[in-house]
């Protein structure tokens, strides 16, 4: 049992036990109906300092530190933690931050489709739009870098490093703010053209006259220049 507790003893059981706090009892001696393993939910500590407990039985008996075996148990995750911090940026409007859930079916419904990743040289952070923006005709919406213009809406999130996603930092967010603040306009010719390139390297069994005609400088026979 546990003996006469001073005030400053009692005090420091609240503070370890605020109300809220769940616990897991290990062992109470005597009690048939309180098995090892019983979770709980402190509700008030006395000037005793027994801890009132909301057990999941629907029993409410008390605890006795040093007298009966249990521990603390982490919070439980709410719906809010899986959330993150994302930079939203839609065509024609200024950036804007927002809260959505970590999860591919939010991030596909914020941009309107399958959503295509992009890597962004500054911060550890990266974008996702959605994949057939061009081929689908949304508006054109900002210019990256590598003179690509995303089409549609897109949002930046930041990398834990270790390919996972997480919520922007102030700076982070500010930065892609302000690099992001202006509204870009294009024509739908200009946003939706997508350039494709084939490149032939010639070889070294490649005469003259064949590299000539790749480069489009000879037609027809070999011994036919253009003239």
């Amino acid at each position: 049992m546990q003996g006469f507790l001073k005030p400053y003893q009692v005090e420091q059981i609240k503070k370890k036990y605020p109300p809220g706090t769940r616990i897991q009892l290990d062992h109470m001696e005597g009690e048939r109906d309180m098995p090892d393993g019983l979770q709980g939910v402190v509700k008030h500590v006395d000037d005793q300092g027994q801890l009132h407990m909301a057990w999941q039985n629907g029993r409410s008996l008390a605890l006795v530190p040093n007298a009966d075996q249990f521990h603390i148990l982490p919070p439980e995750q709410k719906p809010e933690d899986n959330k993150i911090r994302v930079l939203v940026v839609e065509p024609g409007k200024a950036p804007y931050a927002q809260q959505i859930e970590n999860d591919y079916r939010a991030m596909q419904k914020l941009v309107d489709g399958s959503i295509e990743f992009f890597p962004l040289p500054e911060l550890g952070c990266h974008l996702y739009c959605n994949d057939e923006g061009k081929l689908n005709g949304l508006p054109g919406n900002r210019r990256l870098d590598n003179k690509d213009i995303i089409c549609g809406t897109f949002f930046i999130c930041a990398d834990d490093g270790h390919g996972n996603d997480i919520s922007l930092n102030d700076k982070q967010l500010s930065y892609y703010t302000e690099r992001f603040r202006e509204p870009e306009r294009y024509s739908d010719e200009e946003a939706h053209h997508v350039e494709c390139v084939i490149k032939v390297m010639p070889s070294a069994s490649d005469s003259i006259e064949d590299v000539m005609r790749m480069l489009g400088l000879l037609q027809g026979g070999n011994d036919e220049m253009e003239r």
